[in-house]
């Protein structure tokens, strides 16, 4: 019995670390940064923290860059196929607008957000019925999954980027 537990035990600290190598490693690339308010963006965006902590605002650098903001943004869902990996890390959701949303068989849908990028349902839910310019949210799960609800729903399905 002790050799199950402690089997058990491994294989759930394996699982776990693996889980969490895609965040360590979107930290490592913050440690590079020379500016102090680019790694300390970096490391927000790497941890998914919003630009509000209880309630209270943040201050915003002035010499944030731009970049921090808008290259994650375009790499949103890509696992490498799509584009080449760069050393700032993804930000943990995405919020969009949906430009097109074409049906497909079996409940799924394609859909072709405002940013260009281009996203299948890979699972079905009679609840969410998507269409042109519904606000949509994109949300990064664990080992490569990503989610999708509609704005003011709290039912979520799992999608793929395809473009």
């Amino acid at each position: 019995m002790q050799r199950v537990t402690s089997t058990f035990s491994l294989t759930l600290i394996l699982a776990l670390k693996c889980a969490h190598g895609q965040d360590l490693h979107a930290l490592q690339a913050c440690t590079r940064l020379g500016d102090d308010a680019a790694r300390l963006s970096c490391y927000d965006v790497a941890m998914g923290m919003s630009k509000f902590d209880s309630g209270a605002a943040r201050p915003q650098s002035a010499t944030q860059p731009t970049a921090v903001d808008t290259q994650p943004q375009a790499n949103f869902g890509d696992d490498g196929r799509l584009h080449t990996k760069t050393d700032t890390p993804p930000p943990k959701n995405l919020s969009a607008r949906v430009r097109e949303a074409s049906p497909l068989p079996a409940g799924l849908y394609r859909l072709t957000l405002d940013n260009g990028q281009v996203w299948d349902t890979t699972q079905a839910d009679s609840a969410l019925a998507f269409k042109s310019n519904d606000a949509i949210t994109i949300t990064r799960g664990w080992l490569g999954s990503y989610y999708i609800c509609l704005a003011g729903h709290n039912t979520s399905v799992s999608v793929a980027r395809k473009q």
